[in-house]
């Protein structure tokens, strides 16, 4: 894969996982406390 293409699909990813945490009130949920509960036993 080269670099640009690997950029663009990196770029996709982030934009599309940070809308679903704003638009999806249960799945920002979800992730908030699975890096609650990570964070929490190993810190």
């Amino acid at each position: 894969m080269k670099t640009k293409s690997y950029l663009i699909l990196c770029a996709v990813i982030a934009v599309g996982w940070a809308a679903t945490l704003m638009l999806v009130p249960t799945v920002s949920d979800t992730v908030e406390q699975l890096m609650i509960g990570f964070l929490s036993t190993n810190a």
